[in-house]
């Protein structure tokens, strides 16, 4: 959906924030919610799905902690600090739209109706225009953005540091739609959709190495001996070795949304849903193939024993299906494909495979938090730097 330009306010409005009357949000109830990370579809549970959601509490807590650093009631705005509550719910609205989950534009378009953007000045303009856009296209086809369209961002005003809240609201929200809509059909919620973008075609077949990978920033990183106390205390906290890694280097920039980020990421990786490791490493390997994220689907494509199968997902999606002998293999391969692909259609009939391969309710939900996760995963990995080889480089 485009962005229109509203003459009564002056201002800047997606096409979902308004009524017909253009004065009040389709479902102004959406921004009051006291669950603004699953919108309240935890009341529509039966025991099953009650006792695993429950069981990967964990990650709902972390995953609403996020929500509330990246969109809290107030932004205080700064030299470094640019991005305003404004351009954020405005990004997660675009990013909504694109992946068209109706509870997710509700929600989005209600709390970003009563806002005021900061100007109505051509540059203002100018910049809200390009982070729409950019915002878009990461959503909708993160293979597509290059260290060009990053510049881009620099060249309206975005500092590294808005760069990187920037990146975590777009792959949050790509994230929350796709566990929205799962938790959706495993409750046998009815699909409730806009119209989204057009499914794109899968990243280009990329063949698997063995090759030690890295991961290179495209951008300045926090330097350690100059790291606020925050940002020290964050990093001290994150995997194993973050203060070598740029990667994580870069993310702290924003050192709040890496904290929640990480407390998502380590309570997915628990084992509270008794997913085998192996199918875990498969949904996230399909979904990181789909996405053209190298690394990602590198760095778990080991943990799958399967050579053969490992290899055919790496050529194509389709190949991958072919060669899963294994009922579970091909379902969880065929879940997270849809989920990915099109959030906005997946379904209660969309889960029955992983079903009517033998997993049970909370098995379910961890194919569905893990295949959500490497949306928000690999939009900033694939984004934000370069994968590395010994020896070349690569995507």
């Amino acid at each position: 959906m485009e962005l229109r330009r509203q003459q009564h306010n002056l201002q800047w409005y997606h096409e979902t924030q308004s009524s017909m009357s253009g004065a009040t949000p389709l479902e102004p109830q959406a921004a009051t919610l006291r669950d603004r990370f699953l919108l309240g579809l935890g009341a529509f549970a039966d025991e099953a799905l009650n006792t695993a959601l429950r069981l990967r509490n964990g990650v709902f807590s972390a995953s609403l902690a996020s929500y509330h650093v990246l969109f809290p009631d107030k932004v205080i705005l700064s030299h470094s600090v640019t991005l305003s509550l404004y351009d954020r719910l405005s990004t997660a609205l675009t990013v909504a739209q694109v992946t068209g989950v109706q509870y997710l534009c509700s929600h989005y378009a209600a709390r970003l109706a009563p806002l005021h953007s900061s100007d109505a000045s051509r540059e203002s303009n100018i910049r809200l225009a390009q982070i729409t856009q950019y915002a878009r296209q990461l959503a909708s086809q993160p293979m597509l953005i290059c260290h060009k369209a990053l510049q881009q961002l620099g060249n309206v005003g975005l500092s590294p540091v808005d760069i990187v809240t920037f990146s975590q609201i777009i792959g949050f929200v790509s994230y929350q739609a796709r566990v929205v809509a799962g938790v959706a059909a495993l409750a046998g919620r009815p699909t409730v959709s806009v119209p989204s973008f057009p499914y794109s075609a899968d990243a280009e077949g990329i063949a698997f190495t063995d090759r030690e990978l890295a991961w290179q920033s495209r951008l300045p990183v926090v330097t350690v001996d100059e790291a606020s106390a925050e940002q020290r205390q964050v990093l001290d906290h994150s995997p194993p070795q973050v203060h070598s890694e740029s990667y994580y280097l870069l993310l702290a920039h924003d050192a709040s949304a890496l904290r929640e980020r990480n407390g998502v990421f380590i309570n997915i990786n628990a084992k509270d849903g008794g997913l085998p490791a192996q199918l875990k490493a498969l949904a996230t390997l399909a979904v990181s193939r789909i996405n053209g994220s190298r690394y990602c689907a590198a760095a778990v494509a080991q943990d799958i024993q399967d050579a053969g199968l490992v290899n055919a997902l790496f050529a194509t999606l389709t190949q991958g299906l072919a060669k899963a002998s294994n009922p579970a293999s091909q379902a969880v391969i065929r879940v997270v494909a849809d989920l990915t692909h099109t959030p906005e259609q997946f379904t209660s009939q969309s889960v029955q495979p992983l079903f009517s391969s033998g997993l049970n309710q909370a098995q379910a939900l961890d194919v569905i938090l893990t295949g959500a996760f490497y949306a928000w995963e690999n939009r900033l990995r694939q984004t934000l730097g370069e994968t590395t080889f010994s020896d070349s480089r690569g995507r």
